[in-house]
């Protein structure tokens, strides 16, 4: 069933997340190839450019710099994908799966990206994108297994390839769900890995990000005629406003510890309900 446009790209991670609100000026995506070595956030799209939406993969870098240890136990399990059914968690659980690919490529862990992309690759299929997570890519994955740069801008391309197919063919009315699986997955893998007091710092600097997140789906409400989508976007702003709430608290740039627990808790609890199959 074709589906009435309502915004534009998104950008996720890896890379990040895209979209846009104006079809008669796409931005299309420079591929990545195997060999070049660069960063994902060089790859840029619409959504970021006008909304300012930070891209996750900079909270992992800050992560790998600040030598927090790696811990495969934070990532949602390989077999949750096949428990999403409602097509709008298929694509929440895509923008997540799409965090720990890029979480995993920064610490070097081909074997997981390999898991983890085969997971997007079958949740693209279930939403019917045939661009970016598909036999071409699973391919070169497994042909540069053994490189994690190549692996790291073999997953940016193919996500971008797959945003920028949603973009051009009438789909784009999931892109906002994955958004916010890749948003909520990363600030997730952030605060559950360590609690330093300069990942306080990382996370105070999130709230301009949320602020323009929260605008873009305001915006795509007011774009869209699919109200049986908004309804599900309308639950996701109210959660990310209740995290506003406690980032409003903060005064003079520095945040406290019962602050940045409550924070904490929040995401923690979004992100539970978000990869549960059984939560809409």
């Amino acid at each position: 069933m074709k589906r009435t446009i309502i915004f534009v790209c998104v950008a996720l991670l890896l890379a990040g997340l895209a979209g846009c609100t104006d079809n008669s000026k796409k931005t299309r995506i420079k591929p990545v190839s195997d060999n070049d070595v660069q960063e994902s956030a060089d790859v840029t799209n619409v959504v970021y450019t006008k909304y300012g939406i930070p891209l996750p993969i900079d909270l992992f870098k800050y992560l790998v710099a600040e030598d927090v240890q790696y811990n495969t136990d934070l990532l949602v399990p390989l077999e949750n994908m096949d428990k999403y059914t409602k097509e709008t968690k298929q694509a929440m659980a895509l923008g997540v799966y799409s965090a720990d690919i890029a979480y995993c490529s920064l610490y070097k862990r081909q074997q997981e990206v390999m898991g983890y992309f085969n997971c997007a690759f079958k949740l693209a299929d279930k939403l019917d994108i045939s661009e970016g997570f598909n036999f071409r890519y699973v391919e070169r994955m497994e042909n540069n297994v053994n490189s994690a740069d190549s692996l790291s801008n073999i997953a940016a391309e193919s996500y971008w390839k797959a945003c920028n197919y949603l973009n051009d063919n009438e789909k784009n009315n999931i892109l906002p769900f994955v958004i916010y699986g890749g948003w909520v997955e990363s600030q997730y893998l952030c605060v559950a890995s360590n609690d330093l007091k300069s990942t306080r710092e990382q996370i105070m600097n999130q709230q301009e990000g949320l602020l323009r997140l929260i605008k873009y789906l305001y915006d795509v409400m007011i774009e869209s005629s699919a109200f049986y989508y908004n309804y599900d976007i309308k639950h996701i702003i109210m959660d990310l406003n209740n995290v506003k709430k406690v980032y409003d608290k903060v005064a003079g740039g520095s945040i406290d510890a019962q602050t940045y627990s409550e924070i904490c808790k929040r995401i923690k609890t979004m992100r539970s309900e978000l990869i549960d199959p059984n939560k809409n």
